[in-house]
C-alpha cells in the first residue's frame, strides 16, 4: 500500500500543474502537523533548542508563540519539500539556470583542485535531495550516501530518481570499494551529518548542548585525504533556491587520526549551526537531537 501511495504521488508530481501540486502538498503537511503528535513533539523540542541558542547568541526574541509559528513553518516547508522531490524528473540544466543561485561553488572547486576528491557535509535543511540533483546537473561527479528503505520498491523509486540525474547512490553499510570508486574522476560524496543513522557517533556541543553527531563524513574525508566542506540547497522562496558551499575545513596533520575525526566533526557542527540558525524554519529533522532537561 505504501508503495502505491508513493507511485501515485510520483504521477501527480509530474502531471499536475505546479500550483496545484504545492496546494496538495500543503494540505498533506498540515494534516501531518495536526495528526502526528509524536513527530511534532520531536520537531518542537529540536527547534526550541535552536531558537534558545539563537536568542543567546543574537539576542533574538523567543517565546512559545514564536516557537509554534516556526514549527508550523517547518511543516509547510516539509510539504514543499515533498512536492519538489516528486517533481525531480522535470529538472534539467535550463531549470537550474532559471531557479537556482549558485553561491561559492569555487570552494568545491578549491577542495577538488587540492585533494582530487571531496566530501560534502549537508543536513536535513532546505532540500537535500534537490541539492544533489542541482550539484550533479551543473557538472560535478556526485555520489550520495543514502539509508536503505525497508520497502525495496520504495527504495528503488528514490534510487532511480537520483540516478536519472547522474547521481551515484551509495547505501550505508556499503563496502569501502564503493566509496573509492565514487572518489575517482574528481568524485564528490555528499553525506547527511545532522543526525545519527546507524552509528554511535561522536559527542560534541551542538546548539549550545551536548549531543552526538555522525563520525562517518569526517572519518571518510580523513581516510581518503579528501577535501571536506559544508553545502546546502536553501529555499529562497517557493520555486527559487540557493545552492551554497562554505570554505573547506582544515585539520592538523600532526594529530592522531581519532583526534582529527573529533576535530572535523566539531568544525562540521559549527557549519551546521551557521545555516540552521539562519534558516531554522527549513530544518526538517524528525529525530530527537537532545535528551530532555
Amino acid at each position: 500500500m505504501e508503495y502505491l501511495v508513493y507511485r501515485f504521488f510520483c504521477f501527480l508530481g509530474i502531471h499536475l500543474p505546479e500550483w496545484l501540486a504545492y496546494f496538495i502538498g500543503d494540505i498533506i503537511a498540515q494534516l501531518k502537523y495536526w495528526f502526528s503528535p509524536g513527530p511534532r513533539k520531536i520537531i518542537t523540542e529540536n527547534i526550541k533548542q535552536v531558537l534558545l541558542y539563537k536568542q543567546e547568541l543574537d539576542n533574538d526574541k523567543f517565546n512559545e508563540k514564536i516557537l509554534k509559528k516556526t514549527v508550523k513553518a517547518i511543516y509547510k516547508n516539509f510539504g514543499i519539500y515533498m512536492v519538489e522531490f516528486f517533481r525531480i524528473p522535470k529538472w534539467d540544466k535550463d531549470l537550474v539556470k532559471e531557479r537556482v543561485e549558485l553561491v561559492n561553488t569555487h570552494y568545491l572547486d578549491q577542495a577538488l583542485s587540492k585533494s582530487k576528491c571531496a566530501v560534502v557535509l549537508t543536513g536535513h535543511l532546505g532540500n537535500w535531495e534537490l541539492a544533489g540533483v542541482v550539484t550533479s546537473l551543473i557538472g560535478y561527479n556526485l555520489s550520495a550516501v543514502a539509508l536503505p528503505f525497508k520497502n525495496e520498491k520504495i527504495a528503488l523509486i528514490f534510487i532511480r530518481r537520483r540516478r536519472s540525474k547522474g547521481i551515484n547512490v551509495i547505501l550505508t553499510g556499503a563496502s569501502p570499494k564503493e566509496y573509492l570508486r565514487a572518489f575517482r574522476n574528481q568524485g564528490v560524496i555528499a553525506i547527511l551529518g545532522d543526525r545519527l543513522f546507524t552509528e554511535r557517533g561522536i559527542r560534541v556541543k551542538f546548539m549550545g548542548r551536548e549531543t552526538y553527531l555522525p563520525r562517518g563524513p569526517a572519518a571518510l574525508a580523513i581516510k581518503a585525504k579528501a577535501g571536506y566542506l559544508a553545502g546546502f540547497l536553501i529555499r529562497k522562496k517557493k520555486g527559487k533556491y540557493m545552492l551554497v558551499f562554505d570554505k573547506p575545513m582544515e585539520v592538523d596533520d600532526t594529530m592522531e587520526q581519532q583526534d582529527q575525526v573529533q576535530n572535523l566533526v566539531e568544525q562540521g557542527a559549527r557549519y551546521l549551526e551557521k545555516y540552521i540558525l539562519k534558516y531554522p524554519d527549513q530544518w526538517m529533522n524528525f529525530s530527537k537531537m537532545w535528551t530532555p532537561r
